[in-house]
């Protein structure tokens, strides 16, 4: 509920709407408009006071008027001149915005929702929102989500490739509507063409759908998929895609690993990628695991390292959240593996330089990193150093004995007794 004088009205800038017949005019008033910050937008709009909660409605309840009254003196909702190129509509931006009532408005004034600038990133009015209920009114007014952008992307692959799995879920449920096979295929040829790869905060894994078995359409994942993902430095990230089994009867983890095994180079992104689904799933981290992975570290760096190589914070919380849970047992044979990463990546850090190494963080603008990849794993490996309550030299905690080896400098013995330690589920 608003507060008692949190009540927008637009009386201060009627002459200016009253100009809207005239381009200029409007794209430089809402322009300025969009570009306020709540705490002079509000003020500007009459609103005194208000709570942070109140803040979204009271902006949609804004713009909803003005769009209103800019209509009634003649603008054209379809004017495309907003977002980071000037060429969106104000749908478009109302859809980044989150602005459920300014959209039910421009709609009934006959706003297209089926527009498409074809950039390259957000093109159209579905791929600027990952509000569900949005999207289902944008489709009820003629969106297409078979639309594609300039890299070939459809809404779907577009929302998978930037993680946004919950709004991407809405084709899952609602596919007796929509041609998912054909958002199935799109993906698929997105991934395999090199030249969609997901976007910064994604990196290094990515999201795979993967269809059940009563279903009528058909999987995407195979060999060259998999391939596909590998030579962009990521892996697909679900479960049930790591468990998936090809057509040869192996598991798509178990082919990321004879993959891997054969690797010429070492790719950084891959080592972490790798990681953190061996942290995911009890399967995915057995003795051979980690024995792959270490020896994996001991592969040469290639000459050059592509800036998809960028990681993401994100990638490392999960490793963090995964890891901690562990009895402390199985934690102590992270960190004998983290202490590893540290120290190649120390190497490579000193032959590279930092940029390779970059994190990317998807709470942050574009521009801001905090971090690379060296101080996350030194703050990973110091973080769960007090989960098991040991020193850096792991003081006077007993080693198991299906350690021992590990400790004397043997990473790779075979382990004897208790060769199922580490396959306890998270």
């Amino acid at each position: 509920m608003l507060m008692a004088d949190a009540v927008p009205n637009i009386e201060n800038i009627r002459n200016r709407i009253s100009k809207a017949r005239e381009l200029m005019e409007t794209k430089e008033l809402l322009s300025s408009i969009l570009s306020l910050p709540d705490n002079r937008l509000l003020p500007m709009f009459g609103v005194t006071q208000w709570a942070p909660q109140e803040t979204h409605g009271l902006k949609d309840r804004i713009f909803f008027d003005l769009i209103t009254e800019l209509a009634r003196n003649g603008w054209n909702c379809n004017t495309a001149s907003f977002g980071e190129g000037l060429r969106d509509t104000l749908l478009m931006e109302m859809a980044r915005r989150g602005f459920a009532r300014s959209i039910s408005r421009l709609l009934e004034l006959g706003a297209d929702a089926d527009y498409n600038s074809h950039g390259n990133g957000a093109s159209t009015s579905l791929m600027c929102t990952t509000d569900q209920a949005i999207m289902k009114k944008l489709f009820y007014y003629g969106a297409n989500p078979l639309a594609n952008n300039a890299l070939g992307q459809t809404d779907f692959t577009y929302k998978m490739l930037k993680g946004l799995m919950l709004s991407a879920r809405f084709y899952l449920y609602n596919t007796e509507k929509i041609p998912f096979q054909s958002l199935l295929n799109n993906y698929q040829d997105c991934v395999t063409s090199n030249t969609s790869i997901p976007y910064e905060p994604m990196y290094p894994l990515c999201l795979v759908p993967v269809v059940p078995p009563n279903s009528p359409y058909k999987n995407i994942i195979d060999k060259t998929l998999i391939n596909s993902m590998l030579r962009g430095h990521f892996l697909p990230f679900s479960s049930k895609a790591l468990n998936f089994q090809l057509q040869d009867t192996s598991t798509v983890w178990q082919y990321i690993k004879a993959c891997m095994k054969n690797h010429a180079v070492v790719a950084p992104a891959l080592v972490i990628a790798f990681t953190a689904c061996m942290a995911k799933m009890e399967n995915c981290r057995t003795p051979d695991d980690f024995a792959l992975i270490e020896s994996y570290l001991e592969k040469p760096l290639p000459r050059e390292l592509a800036p998809r190589e960028k990681l993401s914070k994100a990638v490392f919380v999960y490793l963090l959240f995964s890891i901690a849970v562990l009895p402390p047992a199985q934690i102590l044979r992270w960190l004998v593996l983290i202490g590893k990463l540290v120290r190649k990546f120390t190497a490579w850090h000193d032959v590279m330089g930092e940029v390779p190494f970059r994190i990317a963080n998807s709470l942050l603008g574009p521009s801001k990193h905090t971090s690379n990849a060296l101080h996350e794993l030194l703050t990973l490996q110091s973080l769960l150093v007090m989960r098991v309550n040991i020193s850096d030299g792991f003081g006077e905690f007993r080693i198991p004995d299906e350690l021992t080896d590990l400790f004397a400098g043997n990473s790779y013995a075979a382990p004897v007794d208790g060769a199922g330690l580490f396959e306890e589920s998270l």
